[in-house]
């Protein structure tokens, strides 16, 4: 029970870490290249345990592609509000590693 919960939430808050400091490659050296980032890295966490979720659920029971066909809105957006909710776990580390970015410019100064 305890790896079945410990080990997403571990690999939520690693892709955390990681994503806001590969995307910081792109985007500007600016405060608004900081909320692009916030913006980007969000989506895709979203996106990453949206993603994490149906995974886990298909797993389980494999009738889940049928509630998708039979009513794509209301399961997909079933998932997604589950993905928005694990937010909580990779939320606070995301704007950790986004507020510390100035830290690791290279050419602009806070």
């Amino acid at each position: 029970m305890v790896v079945s919960v410990l080990l997403p939430a571990l690999g939520l808050i690693l892709c955390a870490v990681v994503i806001p400091i590969v995307l910081e490659r792109w985007v500007p050296e600016s405060v608004g290249g900081m909320i692009v980032n916030g913006v980007l890295t969000a989506v895709l966490m979203t996106l990453l345990s949206t993603g994490y979720f149906l995974w886990a659920y298909q797993r389980q029971d494999t009738r889940l592609l049928d509630a998708i066909g039979f009513a794509p809105g209301e399961t997909l957006g079933y998932f997604l509000r589950l993905g928005l909710s694990a937010g909580l776990i990779w939320g606070p580390v995301m704007i950790l590693m986004i507020s510390t970015s100035p830290r690791r410019w290279k050419e602009n100064v806070w």
